[in-house]
């Protein structure tokens, strides 16, 4: 009789575990790749479904903000088993959505009714060859080739751009094993980085926030010369609270990081917070704001670990 009581109440907890279950939405961003250059016509691609059979939405995000687009969704993915019919594929011309090259974030929100939204950010390092944000004429024949390491070595490749005059750069490429092609990882001329912005706001946050309402800007001016803040600053509102705190992070999107910078609140934690100007960067921290992996970070009590997060571009954001 006890045996019975016991098995009784195994399975009344597990029939009520299954009830209990929840659907949730599984996606990934194939392309980009997380920390890839981007050149030219592109795709954002990549998979995403809902286990409970809703329909998902898919929306592209550049430079953390989801835009109004729905992307088409969704094709034949047969690698997908869980569900093939959940491949989404856009094209994207890096060139012309991104005036500035440098570091930049596009990604995907997927969202379903009921269904916690799924936020994928990728950092993508935007390369314009020639300065020209489209290539009509391609020249290597007075170019030259060399191999260094797993990279290709173009110099002299000659590139015209819509309306512009021949120019002459320098190119490197290496296989990406995400698109299963050659693509350029650096190109020569490009001018020097020095205005970096941010938009802030909760579906950046690493966990996620108890409020999604709060937003904000960042903006940061660096003197390459000798890899120092010129000044930075961020506005916030909207927030949960008051800000108990508001740095800039070390991580690549989707991450949480150490602390590299404190930022100064106004007064009672009001916007805006500032850098100290004069603040020098090390190798190791320019290299990561050349790559898109540093961040701005605002806190609150609500959040503390993060309530309001922007990581930081080239400026202007597309």
């Amino acid at each position: 009789m006890k045996n019975v009581w016991f098995w009784s109440l195994t399975l009344c907890a597990c029939l009520l575990s299954v009830s209990v279950a929840r659907a949730a939405i599984v996606a990934s961003l194939e392309e980009p790749a997380a920390s890839q250059t981007g050149v030219g016509l592109s795709t954002i691609r990549g998979f995403a479904y809902d286990t409970g059979g809703k329909e998902v939405t898919i929306r592209p995000r550049f430079d953390g903000v989801t835009f109004d687009t729905v992307l088409s969704c969704c094709d034949l993915r047969q690698d997908v088993t869980a569900d093939p019919d959940s491949g989404f594929n856009a094209s994207v011309n890096y060139g012309t959505l991104f005036a500035t090259p440098g570091p930049h974030l596009v990604g995907v929100e997927v969202s379903a009714p009921g269904e916690t939204t799924v936020v994928i950010d990728h950092a993508v390092v935007v390369l314009h060859p020639g300065n020209a944000s489209f290539v009509t004429n391609f020249d290597l024949s007075a170019a030259s080739c060399s191999i260094v390491g797993n990279q290709i070595v173009l110099n002299g490749a000659a590139l015209t751009s819509t309306g512009g005059t021949p120019v002459t750069t320098n190119l490197t490429a290496a296989y990406a094993t995400n698109s299963q092609s050659l693509v350029f990882t650096a190109a020569s001329g490009a001018p020097t980085l020095t205005n970096f912005t941010a938009n802030l706001n909760g579906s950046q946050e690493v966990p996620p926030p108890t409020s999604l309402t709060g937003i904000g800007t960042g903006t940061l001016v660096l003197n390459a010369s000798n890899n120092t803040i010129t000044s930075c600053s961020v506005t916030f509102s909207n927030l949960t609270g008051p800000a108990i705190a508001a740095h800039i992070h070390l991580a690549p999107p989707g991450i949480a990081g150490p602390i590299i910078i404190p930022l100064t609140l106004g007064a009672g934690g009001t916007s805006p917070a500032t850098c100290t100007a004069g603040t020098v960067l090390t190798a190791v921290q320019v290299t990561a704001l050349l790559q898109g992996n540093l961040y701005f970070n605002v806190h609150t009590s609500a959040n503390m670990a993060g309530e309001d997060r922007g990581q930081i571009v080239a400026a202007p954001a597309p």
